[in-house]
């Protein structure tokens, strides 16, 4: 009896010795396992870039900068130039300069009409215009021989020539009426202010002024002056 005893109770040790050590060693090949596949590149998990991180980065537009203001001298300037002539506005009386200033009571017919045609200097160019409120520049001759002299006469530069007396350059006048072109065609007319120069209405985008007959322009259009005396 006791040594069939003694047999089972080995049997039993036994059975439960490697009913322990069984588990153990499980665990422990998990735990490598485990280890390894943390470790190893193979189970390692990648995970994909996001899309924000493929999209280039767009730089932001620059500032402006304060400092810069070279666009709105320009601006100013350009409305300084062209602005007041923008609206057809009539002119306000302008100063006359002293070169071209004459008595109230003068007598000859050219003074009288240059010291008009000075008053509205600074008035804007208009197309087919003859008021003071926009000339071209037969308009404007056109307006002061019927402001200064009650008298209608040709509303064209060619008529007008044809009406007058051709008057040479040397003798040229305060009151002519001296014309310009090319190839035989007046395109242009003014009225001689004395001192080499003519007042006239110029052209689309400038006022009515005086201008030297020998600038680079007209002096390579002049063609011929009249002397238109009022009736």
């Amino acid at each position: 009896m006791a040594l069939g005893t003694g047999q089972c109770t080995r049997s039993s040790l036994g059975a439960v010795v490697q009913g322990t050590v069984r588990p153990v060693m499980m665990l422990a090949a998990l735990a490598l396992l485990g280890t390894t596949a943390v470790a190893s590149p193979t189970f390692a998990q990648v995970k994909a870039p996001s899309k924000s991180k493929l999209k280039p980065r767009v730089k932001a537009a620059p500032k402006a900068d304060p400092t810069d203001n070279v666009a709105d001298e320009l601006n100013a300037k350009w409305l300084q130039q062209n602005g007041a002539f923008s609206g057809f506005k009539q002119a306000q009386p302008a100063t006359i300069p002293a070169a071209f200033a004459t008595s109230a009571v003068a007598n000859d017919w050219g003074d009288r009409l240059v010291t008009r045609a000075m008053k509205y200097l600074g008035t804007p160019y208009r197309y087919g215009g003859i008021t003071p409120s926009g000339f071209d520049c037969s308009g404007f001759v056109y307006y002061l021989y019927g402001a200064v002299f009650g008298q209608k006469i040709p509303r064209m530069p060619h008529d007008m020539a044809a009406q007058g007396t051709p008057v040479g350059r040397g003798d040229l006048k305060r009151g002519d009426l001296v014309f310009f072109g090319y190839r035989g065609r007046f395109t242009h007319v003014g009225i001689y202010a004395g001192n080499g120069e003519f007042v006239h209405a110029t052209h689309r985008g400038s006022p009515v002024m005086v201008t030297p007959l020998d600038s680079d322009y007209y002096r390579q259009r002049y063609m011929t002056a009249v002397r238109l005396s009022p009736q």
